[in-house]
Parts: C-alpha cells; sequence; structure tokens
C-alpha cells in the first residue's frame, strides 16, 4: 500500500469521524417482524448477492434465507453456531463453533469439516470467513488458526501466533490481513504471514478496505475508568496503524462494511453508522440490541442483523427523527425527592388525581399530582401489589401470605395466612370477588366474607394476575407459566417461552400483553400467541395500558411504549429498576427501586 496524499480529503473525513454535530435523520432502522416470530436467538452472520438470495445465520445453526417474498429456516447440519457467511461461485459458505465449515449448493447444505477431530478433541472454532481476488476463500477463528481452500483443498496455515483472530481481509492487490486479541494483525504476502506493529491492546473484529491505500479496523476494549466497553477505529495505511479520535465515546463496534461509496458500522447496544460523502451520522433505532453483521445490496438497501432474532431494515426517517436518540424528547420526569428510599412495587389509582404507591418495609407513598407524602403500614411487611374497588376499600398482597386493608384511612389485616409464603400479585371484579396468587402456585379467592385457598396444581411463583372477570382470569410466572381460570379451576399452558413472566395486562380477551424476564414480550391477538420485539435485554416487570397505549417498565430505567403495534423506548432521566407502571384518569405513573416515582407528561 502506498501512503495517501497528506490532507487528503479521506484523511481529514476520518480524523474527525463522528465528531460533526447531529441533524435531522434522513433515515433510521426499524425491525423486521419475519425472524423475531422464528426466533430468539442471536444472529451473528448475514451476506447476500441480490435482494432475492439473502442470507442470515446464528446461534443452534439457525440459517435463514430470502428468497424475495419470505424468509424460511433452513436444515444445518449438525446445528452448531453460525458465526459467519460468505458466497462465492452460486454457493454459500459457513464458519462456526467446533471448526465447523460448511458449504451450501442446490439449496442443500453440507458438512465440509468440524466438530469433533479424529482423536476426540474439538476443532478450534472459526469467526470469520471471506473470499479474495482470484476465488479463494480464507477462514479465521481461536489460537492464530487460519485456513485457505483453493478451489480444491482446506489448507491449515501456520500463522505465527496464538492470538484469537476474528477478521479476515483480503486486499484488492491479493495480499490477505488478518486481526485479533490484544490488536494482533498479520499480512500474508508472498507465502509469509508477518506481523504488523498496532501499538494497541485493543481487540480488532473487523476491517474494511476503503481504497487502495486505505483499511478501516473496528473492535473493543474495556475502559476501566467508566467500567465498560468503548469502540475503537484504527486506519491502516502502507503498514501504519493509527487510532482514530473521537469526541463521543462509542459502545463496542462489532462490524465495519463497504457499500458502495458508504461506510457502514454497527455495534453495542443498537449501534448503527452511515458514512457519506457528507459525513457520519448515526442511523435511529427503535431498540437497544447487539449488532452484529450488515448487508449492503447493489440498490443501496441495507438490513442489520443482532441479538434476540434482530433483523433491521434502513427505511426513511419518521417525521421529526433525529441521529441521536439522547436529543429525543423526554416525557417522563423524576418527581420524587427523597420522600423514600425504599423500593416501590406497585402502585394503583385511587381517585382522579390520586394514587398510592407501596413497597418494601409497608412503605405507602400519596401520589396527588406531583406531591408525595410518605407513610408506613403498621405491619412494615412488604408489600408486592394492590387492588382496589374504590379509594376505601383497596387491598394489599405482602410476605408471609399476609393480606392488607385500605379504608381510606388507616391499614389493618385483612387475611393473615398460616404459610410463609409471599402473595406477589391481586386483582378483583368488585368488593366481594377479589383473586390473589403468590409463591409455590399459592393461590386465595375472596368472596366478601373470608379468603379462601384455590389449588391452581402448580409450584412455580406466579408473578402477575390479570381478568375480564371472575370467569377468565389469567396468572403468569416461573418458566414461561401461565394459569387460565374458567370460573371452576385452574389449566396452565404455555405460549412458546421459557423465560420467567412478570406482568401481564389486557384490553380484552381478544388483545392481551405479557412481559418477563431478559426482555420477554408476549402479545395474544387474532386468537395466537406472537413474540413481540421489545428491543432489549432488561427484564421487563410490568405492563400496563389503556385507549389502545401500552407501556412496559423493568430495570436498568427501562421504559417502552408501544402505540402504532411497536415497541419503542422512552428516555428516562434515571436507570433505576422501574416495578410498576399505572395509566389511568390519575396520569400515567412509574414507581421503582430508591422510591422512584415518575409521571409523564
Amino acid at each position: 500500500m502506498n501512503a495517501p496524499a497528506p490532507g487528503s480529503s479521506r484523511r481529514r473525513f476520518l480524523t474527525r469521524l463522528f465528531n460533526g454535530p447531529d441533524t435531522a435523520a434522513t433515515t433510521e432502522l426499524t425491525p423486521l417482524a419475519a425472524l423475531r416470530q422464528q426466533t430468539d436467538g442471536v444472529l451473528w452472520a448475514a451476506v447476500a448477492d441480490a435482494a432475492d438470495n439473502m442470507f442470515v445465520a446464528g446461534d443452534d445453526g439457525t440459517v435463514f434465507r430470502f428468497d424475495g417474498d419470505s424468509w424460511s429456516l433452513e436444515d444445518f447440519p449438525g446445528k452448531p453456531p453460525v458465526h459467519s457467511l460468505c458466497l462465492h461461485n452460486d454457493r454459500v459458505y459457513s464458519v462456526g463453533w467446533l471448526g465447523f465449515i460448511c458449504e451450501r449448493s442446490d439449496g442443500q447444505w453440507r458438512r465440509i469439516q468440524g466438530g469433533l477431530n479424529a482423536i476426540g478433541t474439538e476443532n478450534l472454532p472459526l469467526f470469520e470467513i471471506e473470499v479474495d481476488t482470484a476465488g479463494n476463500l480464507w477462514a479465521v477463528g481461536d489460537e492464530g488458526r487460519i485456513v485457505q481452500y483453493n478451489g480444491e483443498t482446506w489448507h491449515e496455515h501456520n500463522s505465527g501466533t496464538s492470538a484469537n483472530l476474528r477478521s479476515v481481509l483480503p486486499l484488492a492487490d491479493g495480499r490477505v490481513l488478518v486481526a485479533g486479541a490484544g490488536g494482533t494483525v498479520l499480512i500474508f504476502d508472498e507465502d509469509t504471514w508477518s506481523p504488523i506493529e498496532t501499538d494497541t491492546g485493543c481487540p480488532i473484529v473487523s476491517m474494511a478496505q476503503l481504497s487502495d491505500h486505505t483499511v478501516i479496523a473496528v473492535g473493543g476494549e474495556y475502559d476501566l475508568n467508566d467500567g465498560e466497553f468503548r469502540g475503537r477505529i484504527f486506519l491502516f495505511n502502507d503498514g501504519l496503524w493509527q487510532a482514530v479520535d473521537t469526541e463521543q465515546p462509542l459502545p463496542r463496534l462489532r462490524r465495519v462494511r463497504k457499500c458502495g461509496d458508504n461506510l457502514l458500522i454497527c455495534g453495542d447496544d443498537g449501534t448503527a453508522f452511515r458514512w457519506t460523502a457528507e459525513g457520519a451520522r448515526r442511523l435511529p433505532t427503535r431498540l437497544r440490541y447487539d449488532l452484529h453483521d450488515i448487508i449492503c445490496l447493489d440498490s443501496g438497501e441495507v438490513l442489520i442483523c443482532g441479538d434476540g432474532g434482530t433483523l433491521l431494515q434502513e427505511t426513511a426517517a419518521r417525521p421529526g427523527a433525529t441521529t441521536q436518540d439522547n436529543q429525543e424528547q423526554q416525557h417522563w420526569r423524576v418527581i420524587s425527592n427523597g420522600e423514600t428510599n425504599r423500593t416501590l412495587r406497585a402502585i394503583w389509582p385511587i381517585g382522579k388525581n390520586s394514587l398510592i404507591a407501596v413497597g418494601d418495609s409497608g412503605t405507602v407513598l400519596h401520589i396527588e399530582g406531583e406531591q408525595l407524602i410518605c407513610r408506613q403500614t403498621p405491619q412494615k411487611l412488604r408489600i408486592h401489589s394492590l387492588w382496589g374497588s374504590s379509594p376505601k376499600n383497596v387491598f394489599a398482597v405482602c410476605d408471609s401470605a399476609t393480606i392488607l386493608h385500605f379504608d381510606g384511612n388507616e391499614w389493618s389485616v385483612a387475611h393473615q395466612g398460616n404459610v410463609d409464603t409471599a402473595l406477589l400479585a391481586i386483582t378483583g371484579f368488585g368488593p366481594h370477588d377479589i383473586f390473589a396468587v403468590g409463591d409455590s402456585g399459592y393461590a386465595l379467592r375472596y368472596d366478601g366474607l373470608m379468603w379462601r385457598q384455590i389449588e391452581t396444581g402448580v409450584q412455580q411463583e406466579l408473578y402477575g394476575l390479570w381478568g375480564q372477570d371472575s370467569q377468565h382470569l389469567l396468572a403468569v410466572g416461573g418458566g414461561g407459566l401461565i394459569l387460565r381460570w374458567n370460573g371452576e379451576r385452574w389449566k396452565s399452558f404455555s405460549a412458546g417461552t421459557d423465560q420467567d413472566l412478570y406482568g401481564i395486562t389486557g384490553s380484552g380477551l381478544k388483545k392481551l400483553y405479557i412481559t418477563g424476564l431478559a426482555g420477554t414480550l408476549i402479545r395474544f391477538e387474532d386468537d395466537a400467541w406472537h413474540r413481540d420485539f421489545s428491543g432489549v435485554r432488561s427484564d421487563l416487570h410490568d405492563v400496563d395500558g389503556s385507549n389502545g397505549i401500552f407501556y412496559a417498565v423493568g430495570s436498568n430505567g427501562t421504559l417502552l411504549r408501544n402505540a402504532d403495534g411497536l415497541w419503542e423506548p422512552e428516555q428516562v432521566a434515571c436507570d433505576d429498576t422501574l416495578q410498576a407502571i399505572s395509566t389511568s384518569n390519575a396520569g400515567t405513573y412509574a414507581v421503582g427501586s430508591g422510591g422512584t416515582v415518575l409521571i409523564r407528561g
């Protein structure tokens, strides 16, 4: 490589990468639901040579093909995680765990090599495969592994390094670069691998050739000062590696692709950038999943795959969309000011402008608009959930199978169980028809005279409860359990997940939402259960809605809104765990750890 001329426009641009002011976005990344309904695993790899011949692949041997009309799951041998895909001569090649190398020809996948070797040990995994200008395939992996296919045989190279390699880049002049852990970079020239000094310990995970003179490389390393991974960008010119300074901190970067005259970069936390001659701009997204690979079609169409069955398509931006998520309007405000530092676990409206929030150690927070008054129940038990038929008839379920009653002035014990079991959820259909559920499948029903236990037939925790009436009731719990009450008995079933389920709400029996562990969002509509795309990994503890608008809340200040069929994150000025959400005529509020109270409006 020859060094570019001093002061070249490319060099000037790259040294100020991502430093320019943000402007109104013209495009954004929107999720495609087609794959989300079929997988929630990580999609590591993507490749295409036309709009009607696209592939994405990931964990458990998951490979999907798009034929121009629909995505279909392919039969993949051995079901190992697939890390990278490559198209060559109408064939698709993949590499992955246990050193699996597979080939797709005539619509069928076959394993070429990989798995356990002849002496019963595992082959080293491979992480990227690319084709060079002469038609050779190159793959790299752990412990310095480099494999070449010349059209007839696969040949293992002696790389001279034990570093884990993650990226391979065949150059236009016939040489090959590989890179990986600890800033390791090797170049293959005249049948010899030679190390290149990079002066960095940052893992390099992806590279792209920008011109005859310039290669760009990306990766990420842990920043001890910030306590998180930070993205890094490097330039390679005639054997010299140089770090690119960015004024704005970047999350860990996973992939860089040259797309015509454009450059696409993606990474953690839903990060994606496009560079054009006008500069680099972040593409707004509706999610926070890590993004791993990019498809760039000749038409300019871009698709990006990532965690949680994520597949994103670049589309025209919504009116008012900006290139930085943190510039979006913040609808939520924190109104708590140290009234309590106890975790608040439930909230219930008791009047036009009044609500009660409850939580640990019997904490009770009375909310009047934005005025908060903190009190405490005499029993000082942890309160998990609330329901009331009127401001003077509110019930709260607690630890030790205890149920408290609020008459508008005082709290008293309405029921004291003889078991050491926490009651976690409560709902009702009038002052004389109330249900409560909790740990170990424990369930109670109140008939206006007394609380009676009703057998559920399960031992899992029951975290959430919702019903249309006393003949149509649903409880959700551990391991994806859902119980249906038909007026006489409970019956268990599954909605297709084994994740713990925490919250449930609905606008009727025809439309329900359930939230749970690790961003789980399940919707019942059109007489079928659907896996909704949440775009987050956070545990979602509660869900509520009214007038067709639904909200879900969870850990790390996660707050999602669904007004048009898609869940989108809303900006919240806190990172506390949010435990409960209430939407009513009294307003929309969320509560959580540290006594946090949020109001929307």
